[in-house]
Parts: structure tokens; C-alpha cells; sequence
């Protein structure tokens, strides 16, 4: 009898299981999308009306894309489980990896770079918790655990270097055009300020903009590796569990 019952409580805990790892990674999904779009709309409305440069900073658009592009992934986990013949397209989950590298470097940036250089309020104005702490960390988790889909290759490590090189084209490009930021800068991030910095100096108060960019790429490659292969080991531990 009790050889019979075996199997029987083997599939009831694994069915227990996967239960609660998809109600981990529901919650994790919402808790990205919340804090991403609340804290883009925060900043944005940092003042008391709407300030719509903010949405020209690399904060809120990854925030706002990876909510965007975690909505989508809600509808489409729900079509597969209904319909047999849908799949998540593969780019989608490579997309899904490129965004929380972004967000992980809004997260790196601000606590490496930008903290020590404004302080420790500026982390408390509107927005900035929810978009550089807990939408990166809740992105982080779910990729690392809940991403089993995901079919790597060589150039996977390289695609998360797109959407910054992007942005700093489109900033470099826009400041030539005239926008302005904060304080009537021609940059969003100092680091970015080819006038005060210029391109390739190296001098006593700082690097010159092609070093910062150099320099954050190799973080930026550094940390999707190390993600990358936190996800393969969690997934092998997954299937020997």
C-alpha cells in the first residue's frame, strides 16, 4: 500500500511546487510592472505637473519597456497554457534578457555613479526607489529563477550592449538639436557631458565620455554573464530537484 501511495505524493509535491513557482512568478511580474510604470510616472510628475524631458532619461524608458514587455509576456504565459499551438516567440525572451540588463544598470549606475555625487536624498525624491531598487531586483529574480524558455547563443551576451549604445546616440543626437535637462544640462547623466568631459581626456576630476562608455559596457557584459549563468544553474537545480 505504501509503495502505492509513493508516486502518487511524488506528483502531488511537484504539482505543489510548480504551483507555488508560478505564484512567485506572477507576483515578481507584477511587482516589475507596478514599480515600473509608477515610478516613471512619479518622476515624470517629480514636481507636481508633468515634466516630459524625464521620459528622455534611460531610467524611465527601460523602466517603462520592460513593464510594457512584462504585460506582454502576462497574456502570453496565459495563451500558451490555453492554446497548444502558440508559443513565445524566442526574440521575446531574448528581449525579456536585454531588458533586465538595462534596468540592472539603472540600478548600478545610480547606487555607483550618481548616489555618491548627489547623495543619499536623492534617493528618497518621487519615483527613484521604485525604478532603481525594486523593479531591477524583482526583474532580476524572476530572469534568474522563473525564465526557463530563454535558448542562449553566442551573441545573446552581446545584445544587451544595444539599447545603451542607442540611447547615447539618440542623447548625443538630441543635445545637438538643443533639448535641455535638469539644471539647463545638454545631458541627462554627467557622464555623458562631452563639454565638461570631453571625448578621450583623461585629467584630475574625471574620464572623458568614450572611457565612461567603455568602462560601463564591460560592466554591463560582466553582469548579463553572471546572470546568464545564475539562470543555467538555477535551472539545472530545478530539474534535479
Amino acid at each position: 500500500m505504501k509503495a502505492a501511495q509513493q508516486p502518487a505524493i511524488g506528483k502531488q509535491g511537484d504539482s505543489t511546487k510548480e504551483i507555488r513557482n508560478n505564484l512567485t512568478h506572477r507576483v515578481l511580474s507584477l511587482i516589475v510592472i507596478v514599480a515600473g510604470i509608477y515610478g516613471s510616472v512619479r518622476t515624470i510628475w517629480m514636481d507636481g505637473r508633468p515634466d516630459f524631458t524625464h521620459l528622455l532619461y534611460f531610467t524611465v524608458m527601460s523602466n517603462l519597456a520592460i513593464a510594457g514587455l512584462y504585460l506582454y509576456f502576462l497574456y502570453a504565459e496565459r495563451r500558451e497554457l490555453r492554446d497548444p499551438s502558440f508559443r513565445i516567440p524566442q526574440g521575446m525572451h531574448t528581449l525579456k534578457y536585454v531588458l533586465t540588463i538595462s534596468i540592472v544598470l539603472t540600478c548600478g549606475v545610480f547606487f555607483v555613479l550618481l548616489l555618491p555625487q548627489y547623495g543619499l536624498s536623492v534617493l528618497w525624491m518621487p519615483g527613484n526607489l521604485s525604478t532603481h531598487l525594486i523593479a531591477p531586483i524583482a526583474a532580476i529574480l524572476d530572469y534568474i529563477f522563473f525564465e526557463k524558455s530563454h535558448i542562449k547563443h553566442g551573441f545573446t551576451l552581446l545584445y544587451t550592449l544595444i539599447p545603451p549604445y542607442a540611447y547615447v546616440a539618440l542623447t548625443l543626437v538630441l543635445s545637438r538639436l538643443g533639448v535641455r535637462y535638469a539644471e539647463g544640462e545638454i545631458v541627462p547623466y554627467y557622464f555623458l557631458n562631452y563639454e565638461k568631459l570631453g571625448w578621450l581626456r583623461i585629467f584630475e576630476n574625471g574620464l572623458g565620455v568614450i572611457y565612461w562608455i567603455l568602462i560601463i559596457s564591460l560592466v554591463m557584459l560582466g553582469i548579463g554573464q553572471l546572470i546568464l549563468a545564475l539562470n543555467t544553474w538555477a535551472q539545472k537545480r530545478n530539474a534535479k530537484v
